[in-house]
């Protein structure tokens, strides 16, 4: 039985969780070798560095689009999605701080449109090199959620590859059952 009432709001219940899913798989990852780290594979981004990098950055820079403040540089110190390796290495202790910092600025910012009333709101925004698209500020927020989940397979992929296989499905509901930390 849970010791506290669980989420019931759905952004609380996306948002928890996809830290809470991207510390996991950090986590599992701080035994690695740099080697094992920074292997690429034929999926995603292609290393597990590269991918926590993406889900991470990808987290930073919608949390800029949509609180509507400048874009910060890549994490990966990329200047396109194009740029063919990153330029900037970090250790799984290093994500696990970056992923301190930017979690709780991204729910405290999804919190206030909410409270405010304007995730349903729609904005233009360019992404990369494509062109500007049109979608609600709502579609954003879970597009970062079911970016991370995406990723965060890709990850459990390349661990099981390394013979480092993540034995849990890493989801809300195994969110809840953790207590939702």
């Amino acid at each position: 039985m849970p010791t506290k009432p669980l989420s019931t709001d759905a952004f609380d219940i996306l948002l928890g969780h996809d830290r809470w899913a991207t510390a996991q798989i950090i986590d599992r990852c701080r035994p690695l070798t740099e080697a094992q780290f920074h292997q690429q594979f034929p999926i995603g981004p292609g290393s597990l560095h590269d991918t926590i990098a993406h889900i991470i950055g990808a987290m930073h820079r919608w949390a800029d689009r949509i609180g509507e403040r400048p874009l910060r540089p890549r994490l990966d110190g990329r200047t396109s999605h194009t740029d063919p390796a990153p330029a900037k290495r970090f250790t799984a202790a290093e994500f696990s701080a970056q992923l301190q910092d930017i979690a709780p600025d991204f729910a405290h910012l999804v919190a206030q449109l909410r409270d405010h009333g304007t995730l349903n709101t729609t904005r233009t925004w360019t992404i990369a090199d494509y062109p500007p698209e049109t979608f609600t500020v709502a579609a954003a927020v879970i597009h970062v959620t079911n970016h991370g989940m995406h990723h965060r397979a890709q990850c459990m992929n390349m661990l099981r590859h390394l013979g480092r296989p993540v034995n849990a499905d890493l989801d809300e509901l195994e969110w809840q059952i953790a207590e939702e930390p």
